[in-house]
């Protein structure tokens, strides 16, 4: 009698870990009927996209929908290519007028000067394409505990498992031990990528300009990487101000699905040095723009037409809509800190 030998799934998606979302949502769905449940597992906010960016989707759209026949040089060819259209394969690193408003945008915010940007699907994409560009599954990577389970589970499903660090956050604040991360790098196999998300998923946590600037310093004498997730960048309450490290050595990892309520619409994107940053640090062969696009035409081809065009114009709205969204979170927040409180 012959066996059968079913084939087996990876080793590396079975040493990934469970997405926590998931498994949250099965276990609010099992919950007894009428037995409310609140779910503390995923930062969802509870407005839309700001007005204007929905309308200009909605408009791009009904001229999408009437451009009559694609051969026509009244219809769709125009409409897709010169117009603004959403049907055809776009640019891979994202929309121009998109990344052109971006670079503005991480330079007087952010004051990134001499970054480049690329859009992604989403900021958990924007991770992959970074981590896969920069590392290696045999190379040491930092995540501070806690960390962003997303952060985990990509590591874990390209082959990194063994790989990961943990390093210990201070119990009294929740920062990261910096202390720990410089022992680590000086050792004789020191890691070649740290994650830091800045205000912290999950704990809220936002670290100060001098404690991100010496991280990136740390990182830098070590040769390694500095990547800080900005995902919740507006998140700030109490005149706290959110920092961004402009240094050769750092990768920025931004999203509009949470300041924007775009998170169906998946759009995120990477802030990275320049060439010509990098050509002054004496990297002259570092070229992190083309090695990142190829990871990004294998995984996404491009990022969304539809959606960059929402994100355009979301960019575009200004700031007063989502600085009120994120001012009235203030009595939440002072409900949720006095309910932790001992």
């Amino acid at each position: 009698m012959h066996l059968l030998c079913f084939p087996q799934v990876s080793r590396r998606v079975q040493a990934t870990a469970p997405p926590v979302i998931v498994t949250t949502k099965q276990l609010m769905a099992a919950a007894p009927s009428g037995r409310p449940v609140l779910s503390l597992a995923q930062g969802v906010v509870h407005w839309r996209p700001p007005p204007a960016a929905t309308a200009a989707a909605a408009e791009l759209m009904a001229v999408v929908d009437g451009q009559g026949d694609i051969h026509s040089s009244e219809g769709g060819m125009r409409a897709v290519f010169g117009g603004g259209g959403v049907n055809s394969y776009g640019p891979a690193d994202g929309l121009p007028a998109l990344v052109d408003a971006l670079k503005q945008k991480i330079a007087d915010k952010n004051g990134l000067h001499g970054y480049e940007v690329m859009v992604t699907n989403g900021a958990n994409q924007a991770f992959v394409n970074i981590m896969l560009t920069l590392v290696d599954s045999s190379d040491k990577v930092v995540l501070f505990t806690p960390y962003y389970f997303n952060h985990l589970m990509a590591l874990q499903m390209t082959g990194g498992a063994d790989s990961v660090l943990l390093g210990p956050c201070h119990s009294d604040n929740q920062h990261p031990d910096l202390g720990w991360l410089q022992q680590q790098l000086a050792g004789p196999d020191p890691p070649k990528m740290v994650v830091i998300v800045n205000p912290c998923n999950p704990t809220g946590v936002l670290l100060s300009a001098s404690e991100l600037e010496s991280a990136a310093s740390m990182c830098a004498a070590a040769g390694a990487w500095l990547i800080l997730d900005n995902t919740y960048e507006d998140f700030v309450y109490n005149d706290s101000k959110h920092h961004c490290v402009c240094k050769d050595n750092v990768v920025h990892v931004f999203s509009f699905s949470k300041a924007y309520g775009m998170m169906g619409w998946r759009v995120g994107y990477i802030a990275y040095p320049g060439q010509e940053m990098l050509r002054q640090a004496g990297l002259t062969d570092c070229r992190l723009g083309d090695e990142m696009r190829k990871i990004q035409d294998t995984l996404a081809i491009c990022p969304s037409q539809l959606a960059q065009h929402l994100a355009l114009a979301a960019l575009q709205s200004g700031s007063s809509y989502i600085q009120q969204q994120i001012a009235d979170l203030q009595h939440n927040r002072e409900l949720i800190a006095d309910a932790l409180s001992p």
